[in-house]
């Protein structure tokens, strides 16, 4: 049970769930009989994503309002063309539409309006205004953004179009800035975790100094792996990251790293290219004809690939899946798992229960069945073209007539568009007569 701040009476209390295929979640749900104080929160009961997530949704019509959208508590949602914010203290750990939270906003700022028009009546002339503006968006009078950001990577926005790819919805995973972990509170835990070991170790003489800073990072010659220290992303600890160059043949040099952390068991993989971007973007197609053989292909997806199935009408977007070096059979599981969890409302009691389904509804349905027909192509009863399309050249499909071509595999070159050359980093990049510019 739950104390109530105004009345100092119990309410009723939390209670633990899990929303199918996506995360368990903490439901908070108060309500105080004597004064009227409710209050109804979400929490995940589950630990950090290993990347913070920003989803950026462009709403075009009034069915974009009633997307489903679940804010954990170091969410902030944004909405550029008012210059407003969400901050994360605010509407913490709540699972709303789009409109509820636009209505929730209005309505918090509604509430001290008469007070505010008899003692700062200048400022109660802004809000009017504004809220005016907020109005103006739940009733949909204009397009407009929102953007959902989450350090923590335990926030959501619904795609109704899953499996997919929604032209209106842009999802980025992005590595934790230093200012992201303060909030998260993963540097405080390190900063402890130091002065802890700092106090119980004795302090090791000046002249070893420069000897202790060499063996931060370690080379074993016999395995060509490279080890040093990182940060867990789970619990924030020391870690331990192994890195090893591995040269594929016919295709270029990668860097393996993998993190493993001792105090809470976690694991992460990474694939990255050990050269730079190429100068084209690259298109492979895989014909299946032969399950046997094509599953067990190697593949390497770098971070800025994308991969599609045109049979199933599967998209996964660039940063879905980060860089991964696995077969075609691991792949496809990994895409699997990613669609299981990606979309937590198609399932459950969010899900379409009768025959009045609506377009959504359909999409809903259709996520399951790209599913099961995933799991048929992994089990080799079903063959499929595959599509890794990498913008910069750094993925690779398994030649198996190397270094002969290979019939069932399809390698195309194309010219990189200013989006893509954007979103790489390169638009603006001058590598030639830099100095004179």
């Amino acid at each position: 049970a739950v104390v109530s701040t105004q009345s100092g009476h119990y309410g009723r209390g939390l209670m633990l769930t899990k929303i199918p295929y996506f995360k368990e979640i903490i439901v908070s749900s108060f309500r105080c009989e004597f004064c009227g104080n409710s209050n109804n929160n979400v929490h995940p009961a589950s630990s950090m994503g290993d990347r913070g997530v920003r989803y950026t949704l462009t709403l075009t019509n009034t069915n974009d309002l009633n997307r489903q959208v679940i804010k954990s508590e170091w969410g902030c949602i944004r909405i550029p063309e008012l210059d407003f914010e969400i901050p994360p203290e605010s509407q913490r750990g709540s699972s709303n539409t789009v409109e509820g939270f636009l209505l929730r906003t209005k309505e918090g700022l509604q509430s001290q309006q008469k007070d505010r028009r008899e003692q700062h009546p200048q400022l109660a002339e802004q809000l009017d205004s504004f809220i005016g503006k907020l109005e103006d968006l739940i009733g949909f009078t204009q397009p407009f953004t929102f953007i959902l950001d989450d350090p923590s990577g335990n926030s959501f926005v619904e795609n109704p179009r899953a499996p997919k790819e929604d032209p209106q919805l842009k999802v980025e995973r992005y590595v934790r800035s230093k200012e992201d972990m303060d909030l998260l509170g993963i540097s405080s835990i390190r900063e402890a975790l130091d002065n802890e070991v700092t106090d119980n170790q004795n302090v090791l003489p000046e002249e070893n100094e420069d000897a202790g800073e060499e063996t931060s990072v370690r080379y074993n010659e016999n395995t060509e792996i490279m080890t040093f220290e990182a940060l867990c992303n789970a619990c924030g600890r020391d870690a331990v990251c192994n890195m090893k160059q591995v040269d594929i043949p016919f295709f270029k040099k990668i860097l393996l790293m993998a993190n493993v952390c001792d105090h809470c068991g976690y694991k992460d993989s990474e694939v990255k290219s050990a050269g730079g971007i190429s100068e084209h973007g690259q298109r492979i197609t895989l014909t299946m004809t032969d399950a046997g053989m094509d599953l067990v292909r190697d593949i390497l997806k770098s971070e800025t690939a994308k991969i599609h199935i045109p049979e199933l009408d599967l998209t996964m977007t660039s940063g879905c899946l980060g860089g991964r070096f696995t077969t075609v059979e691991g792949m496809l599981e990994n895409v699997r798992d990613q669609l299981s969890s990606i979309n937590p409302f198609s399932f459950g009691d969010s899900a379409p229960t009768d025959g009045t389904e609506t377009a959504e509804d359909e999409g809903k349905d259709g996520m399951k069945n790209v599913i099961s027909q995933l799991e048929a192509v992994i089990r080799g009863e079903r063959l499929v073209k595959i599509v890794l399309d990498d913008p910069a050249g750094n993925s690779f499909i398994q030649n198996l007539y190397a270094p002969d071509s290979d019939p069932n595999l399809l390698m195309e070159e194309y010219v990189r568009t200013d989006e893509e050359n954007d979103e790489l980093g390169i638009k603006f990049m001058k590598t030639e007569n830099y100095e004179d510019s």
